[in-house]
């Protein structure tokens, strides 16, 4: 008898760009109660916040970008059974718990989990929990949630996002049904399976180049047509990396930058099956992550 199947099929994702500040802080009582807070989070760092006006330049907040996604990926008649939301810099409204306010609007009170302090391997480090919550047999739904905040009203040590932005990327243990590649408003069909998920700790600058070109050979041994995802550190620090059917996720965006790509990159194509390669690095915290993805001709999907 065959094991039930726990792979993680993503079935359609969202994705958009977010501009303007916290809609909460529109109104000045609570845009005066966020700043002092966030004056008594610092101050012991040292850090100063700006005086008076200014604090309307404050970014979205995660819970807001993560809302709107759920609002457009998850309809009512579908629950989810997981939640994660994975980010890298501190929210603007740190004194919520994000993940627990977006189970409680999220159709199903999804369990769910934020994964912070792990930079870019964030996503990834969401995917594995995904994994491990699955259950054979059952129609596990998961939602990973991942968000780039390009504004905060103190520094801090890392470069910021050059812009704000949330892809959320909805999975299930079942392939989807007569899915067709699309894009419609901020909502892309792109159906995969997942087929690899690897991270690699303390993997050190010198060494990412030959890790990183030994796993990738592997993993697409013998599929000429394999595509591939590169994150924007990992192209920097092995730069003789590949460039045929390699696409390079842009600058800027640690968090959501390669999976915005890997999403463009699936439903390109949708007539060939093919398999997709994504991989990244973080040069602070020298995580390697790898994923890997087959796609299904939209011909030959289960209707």
């Amino acid at each position: 008898m065959a094991v039930p199947s726990t792979d993680l099929h993503l079935i359609r994702a969202a994705r958009r760009v977010f501009t303007g500040p916290a809609t909460l802080l529109d109104d000045p009582d609570q845009r005066a109660r966020s700043a002092r807070y966030l004056a008594d989070l610092t101050h012991p760092y040292g850090l100063e916040l700006p005086d008076g006006p200014g604090q309307e330049a404050l970014g979205r907040s995660h819970a807001e970008m993560a809302e709107a996604l759920i609002g457009a990926l998850v309809p009512p008649e579908e629950p989810v059974d997981l939640l994660v939301l994975a980010f890298a810099r501190h929210d603007v409204l740190p004194g919520r718990a994000t993940a627990t306010y977006l189970s409680h609007l999220c159709p199903g009170t999804p369990l769910s989990f934020a994964v912070c302090d792990q930079g870019p391997a964030a996503v990834v480090s969401g995917l594995r929990l995904a994994h491990a919550y699955a259950s054979p047999g059952d129609r596990t739904t998961a939602l990973l949630i991942a968000v780039d905040q390009a504004v905060l009203p103190y520094r801090t040590p890392p470069p910021a996002p050059a812009r704000q932005q949330a892809v959320a990327m909805l999975y299930r243990t079942a392939p989807a049904e007569g899915a067709v590649p699309e894009h419609t408003g901020d909502v892309v069909r792109a159906p995969a399976r997942m087929t690899v998920l690897r991270q690699h700790p303390d993997v050190a600058a010198g060494d990412v180049a030959a890790l990183a070109g030994s796993e990738l050979a592997a993993l697409s041994a013998g599929r000429p047509d394999a595509r591939m995802v590169l994150g924007v550190d990992l192209a920097a620090a092995w730069p003789a990396h590949p460039t045929d059917g390699v696409t390079v996720a842009p600058p800027g965006q640690p968090v959501t930058g390669p999976w915005w790509t890997l999403l463009d990159v699936l439903a390109a194509d949708p007539d060939r099956s093919r398999p997709v390669l994504t991989a990244d690095y973080d040069p602070d915290l020298r995580y390697l992550c790898l994923t890997g993805w087959e796609t299904t001709p939209a011909d030959t999907r289960p209707r």
